[in-house]
């Protein structure tokens, strides 16, 4: 297939909804990220929201919550560096960098403080980053994703990914079938053929347009291998941090989740009791594409719990 003739070469488009909050915004490194911005003039009066996709994904992960979410508050999510639409960082894809990629952006746009949500990656993100500076952070809404990663699965293909060349041949090798390229989203949800049309169509073209870009294939596998020697290295400081957290914090995860184990939410629950665990049926690890509805549910409870306390305290 010619570069010219290939239909995943070409720039990824929003989906339909979200073109109107587009923005590049340039950090003072430099560095040119993509994102969805509701008020980008910055309405000082509106509470904000930052959302963090997880790993290989991108701020369109938001698609069915962000304009339910942007009625109150001002939402921002973007595309983390090297992944989908926004500048790429060769070499620095640790968790300190993008937890100060994430500051940087806050301080760009003029938030203050913020309420941090995140997927997968996205939420151990934001979690890092409340431990490290809690007065940004107003509360953490963590999507199947903590600190802790005590229950781990470990699959072939991860194994594989971990390794020099072996895992940049693997990555590529999924350009052979646009097919077997889509199949592997299948165990991030409960029932990926249950999703509707429109759906299953933009994720396939998405999860090739990942496939065929360079710039993502060397960000998802330096993040990866970075993780894991970070997380090994951290795990004790992390867990630590996590019991000594006063953020309020709200964790969901999909029942049928089977990428990172609902066992690492109960534990985060158990370390954090004031906390609040909630668990979506019949929902697997992109919840936020599965149950959209009943995680905005899930919010909203969370943040009128929160008022409630507040009031009678």
């Amino acid at each position: 297939m010619s570069a010219k003739s290939n239909p995943y070469l070409k720039e990824m488009q929003p989906w339909p909804g979200l073109e109107g909050y587009i923005r590049r915004v340039t950090l003072p490194d430099s560095l040119t990220l993509h994102l969805y911005d509701s008020a980008p003039d910055g309405d000082e009066n509106l509470p904000a929201a930052l959302l963090v996709h997880g790993l290989g994904d991108d701020a369109d992960t938001w698609r069915h919550i962000f304009a339910p979410l942007a009625r109150t508050r001002r939402v921002v999510a973007l595309d983390l560096p090297g992944f989908a639409r926004s500048d790429p960082a060769p070499g620095a894809y640790r968790p300190p960098f993008y937890r100060d990629v994430l500051l940087s952006l806050l301080d760009t746009l003029s938030i203050p403080r913020a309420t941090l949500i995140g997927h997968s990656l996205g939420a151990m993100l934001c979690q890092y980053l409340a431990f490290e500076q809690p007065e940004r952070v107003e509360r953490l809404i963590l999507l199947g994703g903590t600190v802790i990663t005590r229950h781990q699965k470990i699959t072939r293909e991860l194994l594989l990914y971990l390794l020099p060349v072996i895992g940049d041949w693997q990555y590529n090798r999924l350009r052979k079938d646009p097919h077997k390229a889509y199949e592997t989203l299948r165990p991030y949800y409960a029932d990926l053929d249950g999703l509707p049309e429109a759906e299953r169509a933009f994720l396939f073209e998405r999860v090739n347009q990942r496939v065929w870009s360079d710039t993502q294939r060397v960000a998802f596998l330096y993040t990866l291998r970075s993780l894991s020697r970070w997380v090994s290295s951290q795990r004790r400081h992390l867990e630590e941090a996590l019991a000594a957290s006063t953020t309020p914090t709200l964790m969901v995860w999909g029942d049928r989740d089977g990428i990172n184990s609902l066992d690492n939410g109960r534990l985060a629950a158990q370390i954090r009791p004031d906390s609040r665990l909630v668990v979506l049926r019949e929902a697997g690890h992109n919840l936020q594409h599965e149950q959209p509805q009943a995680l905005l549910q899930a919010m909203q409870d969370f943040e009128g719990s929160e008022v409630e306390h507040a009031t009678t305290h």
